[in-house]
């Protein structure tokens, strides 16, 4: 099978993700929430939130593992802290606008901040397809038609004969 190992390269080249790296650049942090105390910026990545909380009057942020609970839609998402972030994860919840909540205590006191996050629609396979002019679709025929080709060939091939 040395013959299709590039046509199934080709393929594989395709038909692969963008890195993510390049997929997550283009989050940008906004503010998505705010009260006399405390402002919440958020950037919104492919399966997560980061939230970046501080104080309104000198933008110190607030840290600690316990500090922060949040829910979306009414449902409470796992979040776990990195340094002066908290990072939600979003698996599971589909595109579009969510009501997001976060609780924080801080200065002896708990409050609870509301605001929105647009969460980014997974992408379409059709559109992708379109995306690409159709070509991995043509490879994907290629590859087919001589894996086929192949099968056949080895068909007609006749049984060695014994001695």
């Amino acid at each position: 099978m040395p013959r299709l190992s590039p046509a199934a390269l080709l393929l594989a080249l395709l038909l692969a993700p963008a890195p993510a790296a390049l997929a997550d650049s283009a989050a940008a942090s906004v503010q998505i929430a705010s009260s006399a105390m405390l402002v919440v910026d958020a950037s919104v990545h492919k399966h997560d939130i980061v939230l970046h909380i501080a104080r309104a009057d000198n933008h110190a942020p607030i840290e600690g593992a316990g500090n922060v609970t949040a829910e979306i839609g009414g449902d409470p998402v796992p979040i776990a802290a990195r340094g002066a972030t908290y990072v939600l994860s979003t698996r599971g919840l589909k595109g579009g606008p969510h009501a997001l909540q976060v609780i924080v205590a801080h200065d002896g006191i708990h409050e609870l901040i509301s605001g929105t996050v647009t969460l980014p629609k997974p992408p379409d396979r059709l559109a992708t397809l379109e995306k690409h002019g159709y070509a991995a679709w043509w490879v994907l025929n290629i590859v087919v038609l001589l894996l086929a080709a192949r099968l056949i060939m080895r068909r007609r091939k006749p049984p060695p004969k014994s001695s």
